[in-house]
């Protein structure tokens, strides 16, 4: 993956630098954006890779890239000796069954920070990588904010809330930070919103419903990520990183569009339609041991429950997070990677 610059030249938060950084999924979609900016500020990154799993996004990075598994504890001791820091990426983040979820997204934490405990490792920081998942839909004209009740209403999401309540209970013994992250887009996404990229850079809108949700562009969560890590104030703190407003599925698509110099037809797709797409991005994903771009689970989900509406504003008064790439921006950088690299 090409290197990335992605601050302004009189950006002036460089104080995450000449440390010892581990990097769980760092070949996945966040973890490819953060390595190549940890890189930038002089730390040297360690990236766990999970055996099998395609590197392309790191490839080429001056990071030590280790093979290792989550749910094998004897795979882990070496990447976490003498990291000062530790950014857990590392998820299953769809297509699994319930047993696979807890067992990954769960047991695979419990075990990274067992094998530093016993290893005499303790980082200055460990972000924890979660999800709004944990939460669950917001409904039609309110916002939850990291203080709201707790409604998972997936296999992934109710995987991650059972890590979150595990790192609760080292509070006061281990130095973490929680960031639920949204929908998240930006270069190197395969998934997410990468399909509505790809129909509408060929002319197609598909119309799946009203949908509003929280987004945010992945280089204002690899700043958040940073930024939370270095500051006291985030520490045992849970935050929702994401812009400060919420869009309607119709205005993205509008917006995509007008960048694309498309002007999309839009069909309306039966559920079934649906359905069977997801399906098939489930089998293609299990051949080709990747993450599907769409389940039928996460379909359900947001077919059923249309609001995802979060307030990022707890972020912005711990540590001064602000987005500085809106969609319309984020959306720009996007296209002109997927273009560069082949993607659409």
């Amino acid at each position: 993956m090409d290197e990335i610059n992605f601050h302004e030249k009189n950006d002036t938060r460089l104080n995450l630098r000449d440390k010892n950084i581990l990097v769980t999924g760092a070949a996945g979609f966040v973890g490819s954006n953060l390595v190549p900016e940890l890189l930038r500020r002089g730390n040297r990154v360690v990236c766990l890779v999970k055996p099998g799993e395609n590197t392309f996004r790191i490839q080429g990075l001056d990071c030590r890239i280790v093979y290792g598994d989550l749910l094998e504890k004897s795979s882990l001791v070496d990447v976490v000796t003498g990291a000062d820091y530790i950014f857990h990426l590392g998820a299953l983040l769809g297509g699994g069954t319930p047993e696979a979820f807890f067992r990954v997204n769960y047991e695979g934490t419990k075990n990274l920070i067992e094998v530093c405990l016993e290893q005499g490792v303790k980082p200055e920081r460990f972000i924890f990588a979660s999800s709004t998942a944990v939460m669950g839909p917001s409904g039609k004209n309110g916002f939850l904010d990291e203080s709201s009740p707790c409604r998972p209403m997936s296999d992934y999401g109710r995987s991650k809330l059972l890590a979150e309540e595990y790192l609760a209970s080292l509070k006061n013994s281990w130095p973490y930070t929680i960031i639920r992250l949204p929908v998240v887009y930006g270069p190197g996404s395969n998934g997410g919103l990468y399909i509505f990229f790809k129909l509408l850079s060929k002319g197609i809108q598909l119309n799946v419903g009203n949908l509003e949700s929280t987004i945010c562009f992945v280089w204002d969560v690899v700043q958040g990520m940073i930024d939370a890590a270095v500051n006291a104030n985030a520490l045992g703190e849970i935050y929702i990183l994401g812009e400060n407003r919420v869009y309607h599925f119709k205005e993205v698509c509008h917006t995509i569009s007008q960048i694309l110099g498309k002007r999309p037809v839009k069909i309306l797709t039966p559920y079934f339609l649906l359905y069977g797409i997801s399906f098939f991005f489930e089998i293609y994903s299990r051949l080709t041991n990747t993450v599907p771009v769409l389940t039928r689970k996460e379909l359900a989900e947001y077919l059923k429950y249309h609001y995802w509406r979060f307030d990022t504003s707890k972020a912005n008064r711990d540590f001064g997070f602000n987005c500085r790439y809106p969609l319309e921006r984020g959306a720009k950088i996007t296209i002109d990677w997927y273009r560069q690299n082949g993607f659409i």
